[in-house]
């Protein structure tokens, strides 16, 4: 008997192209992402998608007499306790505004850095509850549960909710993007199949698809570093895929997303980041927009 295709490829592989016309005649839309996450630190193998989660090389439960993993967690930690304000400050630095996935622990574990992105005009992403926990090993109502309670804890902190969403991992289920159409967000992130948004129809509503970048498929830092990159190569890549991007972008408007890793924002890092937004401000026709932005200006003006 032949294989049967699976969902990924009937929902969002055969997805409709949009014809995308970004405002004021720009040509390139770059998306600068943030990610504020936070982990349980659980030694339990497998709430692990790798064997490399969060910090450089963290214990299993095998190998610990301790409960608890002071070196991961502390590798963890830079990011709540020290990367987020520096990613902020280039942010400010250029007046420019991104959108931050962020897990709901990491919104209790760093709330003034949580309501410092907010109050900075920056778009507030749900990202799971914690990196460690992975939608894949939930049933679907606990995944229901989970996008619930995280909509819960950031209207709590923030007085608003997010109406975007990027699974931790970028592993979402058959269900995810059904259950975040039911709770009202407007886009979701995990796939990485375009250059640029499309729409995904789902029981009657329609979701935009707002593709993300890994170190496979486009600049992503945490990814880069853990394959022997330096925040040199980070730069040299940045400027290879705009430049290839706004080459494309005179026949048609591309979308370029740039993931910054507040746990790998480093003063090395922070330099790319810097240099990266001076770049791409250099060129015309560039508009700098939060996914929220985008999602809500192609749902407005789709044909």
């Amino acid at each position: 008997m032949l294989p049967q295709h699976n969902s990924f490829y009937d929902v969002f592989s055969n997805a409709e192209k949009l014809k995308i016309r970004w405002p004021h005649g720009a040509r390139l839309a770059v998306s600068l992402v943030g990610n504020l996450e936070a982990w349980t630190e659980s030694l339990d193998p497998k709430h692990r998608r790798t064997g490399v989660v969060g910090g450089s090389a963290p214990l299993t439960r095998d190998d610990a007499r301790c409960p608890y993993d002071f070196k991961t967690a502390s590798e963890n930690d830079y990011g709540g306790r020290t990367g987020v304000w520096r990613i902020l400050r280039v942010l400010k630095k250029y007046n420019l505004k991104g959108s931050f996935n962020i897990n709901a622990l990491a919104a209790i574990k760093y709330p003034d850095a949580v309501k410092r992105i907010h109050a900075d005009g920056h778009e507030v992403v749900g990202h799971n509850y914690a990196e460690d926990i992975q939608t894949v090993l939930l049933s679907r109502e606990e995944e229901k549960e989970e996008i619930q309670a995280c909509i819960k804890i950031f209207r709590d902190l923030l007085g608003e909710r997010p109406y975007g969403w990027l699974s931790s991992g970028m592993r979402h289920t058959e269900h995810t993007v059904e259950l975040l159409a039911e709770e009202g967000f407007l886009w979701h992130g995990d796939t990485l199949n375009d250059d640029v948004p499309y729409l995904v129809p789902v029981n009657g509503k329609t979701i935009l698809e707002i593709p993300y970048r890994n170190s496979v498929s486009g600049l992503n830092d945490t990814g880069m570093f853990r394959s022997g990159k330096m925040a040199r190569h980070l730069l040299h890549a940045f400027k290879d895929e705009f430049d290839v991007l706004y080459e494309e972008s005179q026949e048609e408007p591309k979308l370029l997303t740039l993931a910054m890793h507040c746990q790998m924002a480093f003063p090395a890092t922070g330099k790319f980041y810097d240099e990266a937004m001076q770049y791409a401000r250099s060129f015309p026709d560039v508009w700098f927009a939060r996914r929220i932005d985008i999602a809500r200006w192609i749902l407005e003006n789709r044909g």
